[in-house]
């Protein structure tokens, strides 16, 4: 697949800043439990902050393609935030944070095309670049996985040197419609068994929004 590496090389500089730009978390200590079911209709999970829960909840993005869980206490990061967090134009579309910003899940599409069956090799060579750029200080693997709803996912981790303490990452790459979708979940190494959770119901939860009956109807009749 010749047209491969330009798949790869038009990714790169947004990968890489994707993951250097969280390099300004701060620590954060807490724990994180879940129900056995991680189906995308549940809606009980929870994340717990000492003796406080706080549930989870579908949110919409990337113009109501896409459809995925994250913790109803996260908040899209506002624009000023995220200009100094990532001052570049190749910023994530959808940052998701927790309170103290500490805990990050960002969203992005690319202008790069796969089919379905070329994601584990597009992983393994978006890896290889990673190892290429990043101060990576252990690298836990890569592995394609087809989550809940069917949508297979490529992930990426490993932990990376931040500013003053290691940073764990975690990169998505798959396909809606052809297209390139990439997702990171980022937090302190410290944390990271805690919020492990929170991240596996962010992979498994990741849908793309079905059109509503009527709409589609709709459709169909203005062909006619």
């Amino acid at each position: 697949m010749n047209y491969m590496d330009e798949h790869i090389l038009s990714l790169k500089n947004k990968l890489n800043y994707d993951v250097a730009s969280n390099n300004v978390n701060t620590s954060l200590s807490q724990t994180v439990i879940s129900e056995q079911d991680h189906s995308v209709s549940e809606k009980n999970l929870a994340l717990r902050l000492g003796d406080e829960l706080i549930p989870l909840e579908l949110r919409v993005i990337l113009d109501g393609e896409i459809e995925v869980s994250v913790p109803k206490s996260f908040s899209l990061m506002p624009l000023e935030q995220a200009k100094f967090k990532y001052p570049s134009e190749h910023r994530p579309e959808v940052i998701y944070t927790s309170e103290d910003g500490t805990v990050n899940i960002t969203f992005n599409r690319t202008e790069s095309t796969l089919a379905n069956e070329e994601l584990p090799e597009f992983v393994e060579q978006m890896a290889d670049v990673l190892r290429s750029v990043q101060p990576i200080r252990n690298w836990l693997g890569t592995q394609v996985i087809v989550n809940h709803s069917g949508l297979s996912i490529g992930l990426i981790r490993f932990i990376a040197a931040g500013v003053d303490k290691n940073l764990y990452n975690e990169i998505l790459l798959f396909t809606h419609a052809g297209q390139v979708m990439m997702g990171t979940f980022n937090c302190m190494e410290s944390d990271m068994e805690a919020w492990l959770p929170v991240a596996e119901n962010t992979v498994h939860s990741l849908h793309a929004v079905s059109l509503p009956l009527q709409s589609s109807l709709e459709k169909g009749a203005d062909s006619l």
